[in-house]
């Protein structure tokens, strides 16, 4: 009998790591991070905000006084975690900014994490405010001079402390990344990449694009080198842009959509204004989709709330990885050739011989199925399909039968 139960025990032990190392493979669920400032009406955004459009909220900024108690408005913060936990979603205070990087706060914050007994007594503080206002975490977005020698040692310590009270502990990177000890990122349960500000109105004589999409694929791919992984790592992009010469300054999309009807299909307006349009945001979510966890937004606010909308592009794209079951958004399949790309009136499509019975479907940028062909043809392996009545922009077209699926994306003139 001795020997029976040894024998269980070993057999449960074994079942135990097996279950455990399936459960560490298991996929991190998406994530759509929107950053809300307390400078608007969160109130007001609260109550008319579509949460199943998110998982993640930031509610920005939260920063110290000079004695470490966090000081900033708390404007609507409890309307806020209220409705999004109805809903499901979380909510962190993110303390930082860029704004906060110069004195007085920067100051503040440097003080308080000189040392480990100061960085203890700033955590407590950061604790009482969470369980305060019932939040679910802390983003760490610090920046530029912010981040200093201290750095590391403040997360590892508010790492020890929020983790096993089952908050979690992010943070954006941008300016001044190259400060933060590659260590650290150990100790975040995301890591959001501020792939935007390349330029802005703080360089007149530098007017361009200020979040292209190769930079959203060089801070990922650096941040990997770094030692980031895809399971933490959440791509940021702007709902925002920089107006250079007639117009010039910090410019909402809403706005640029509000005096450019055709704004949403571009990257560039007026006399000059630099933005991400739809397209470009539906790009960047499958990239994020392709090569991180999450995408991650400033800020909420700045969107339109109509059928233009780049939140809608974001969770509509996510939502088609469960609803239409398009291999091509999350591991894109090149083997369906696609010709002319882009194209104006026919685009041609070839596929295997081997295809019986195809289904052909064509979806807009925002996910919505816009066409779909179905054919019977086995040996026709150049097909070519009639766009005439698509409006510009980029789409995707899946050919699948009930066994494989091949998908490509393409442009229309």
């Amino acid at each position: 009998m001795k020997i029976q139960k040894l024998i269980f025990k070993i057999i449960t032990i074994i079942s135990l790591l097996l279950c455990g190392d399936i459960l560490s493979a298991q996929p991190v669920p998406f994530r759509i991070i929107g950053y809300v400032p307390n400078w608007i009406d969160v109130n007001s955004f609260a109550q008319n905000f579509d949460y199943k459009q998110v998982t993640h909220l930031n509610y920005a900024f939260q920063n110290p006084d000079a004695t470490g108690t966090l000081s900033s408005s708390n404007s609507g913060l409890t309307t806020l975690v209220s409705k999004a936990h109805q809903n499901n979603v979380k909510v962190l205070i993110s303390i930082g900014g860029g704004s906060a990087a110069n004195d007085p706060i920067k100051t503040n914050f440097l003080n308080q994490i000189t040392t480990a007994e100061k960085r203890a007594a700033f955590i407590t503080k950061i604790l009482a405010y969470l369980n305060r206002f019932d939040l679910d975490g802390l983003d760490v977005d610090e920046e530029g001079p912010a981040i200093n020698s201290n750095y590391g040692a403040f997360i590892k310590q508010l790492a020890d402390s929020l983790k096993p009270k089952g908050f979690l502990l992010t943070t954006a990177v941008g300016w001044g990344n190259e400060n933060i000890p590659n260590s650290a990122f150990q100790y975040f349960d995301f890591i959001t990449l501020m792939s935007y500000d390349l330029t802005g109105t703080w360089d007149v004589n530098n007017p361009g694009q200020h979040s292209p999409y190769w930079y959203a694929q060089k801070m990922i791919s650096d941040f990997k080198k770094r030692g980031a992984k895809k399971e933490q790592l959440c791509l940021g992009v702007p709902f925002y842009g920089y107006g250079f010469y007639k117009k010039n300054g910090y410019l909402p999309y809403s706005e640029i959509l509000s005096k450019y009807p055709d704004a949403w299909s571009k990257d560039q307006v007026g006399d000059t204004i630099y933005y991400n349009g739809m397209n470009t945001i539906w790009k960047k979510t499958r990239l994020a989709i392709a090569e991180c966890s999450g995408v991650m937004i400033w800020e909420l606010s700045l969107d339109t709330r109509n059928d233009k909308s780049l939140l809608k592009v974001i969770s509509t794209t996510v939502d088609s990885l469960k609803t239409t079951g398009l291999s091509g958004y999350a591991n894109p399949k090149t083997n369906l050739k696609m010709y002319p790309n882009p194209a104006k009136n026919v685009i041609f499509i070839e596929v295997p011989q081997s295809f019986k019975k195809n289904l052909i479907r064509i979806y807009s940028v925002n996910g919505s199925l816009v066409k779909s062909f179905s054919l019977n043809k086995s040996l026709e392996t150049k097909i070519g399909l009639d766009i005439s009545d698509l409006t510009t922009g980029a789409y995707i077209c899946s050919v699948s039968n009930d066994k494989s699926e091949f998908s490509n994306d393409f442009i229309k003139e």
